[in-house]
């Protein structure tokens, strides 16, 4: 059985994610979350996700790995197999 191709990456700026942050939840474009990062939050992450254009949820696979910032992307970073995307 042929195996699924993955979908084209979705747009950076169509994509909104949902920030787990202690004072309440906040919602930014992806494209905002990859620029910035968690800022002084270092545990502030990604929660869900939805398309901008159609309001539809999106899976949390459609942010990248490193941009995650959830405990596999931070193991995958200490573990030096994937970079950092907001170094120190």
């Amino acid at each position: 059985m042929p195996q699924q191709q993955p979908g084209p990456a979705p747009d950076p700026d169509d994509v909104l994610v949902v920030l787990a942050h202690p004072h309440g939840d906040v919602e930014v474009p992806l494209a905002d979350w990859t620029r910035t990062g968690p800022g002084p939050r270092p545990l502030v992450r990604p929660v869900a996700a939805r398309s901008r254009a159609t309001g539809e949820p999106l899976p949390l696979s459609v942010i990248p790995l490193p941009y995650r910032n959830d405990d596999e992307s931070r193991r995958a970073i200490a573990d030096g197999l994937i970079d950092d995307p907001w170094p120190p």
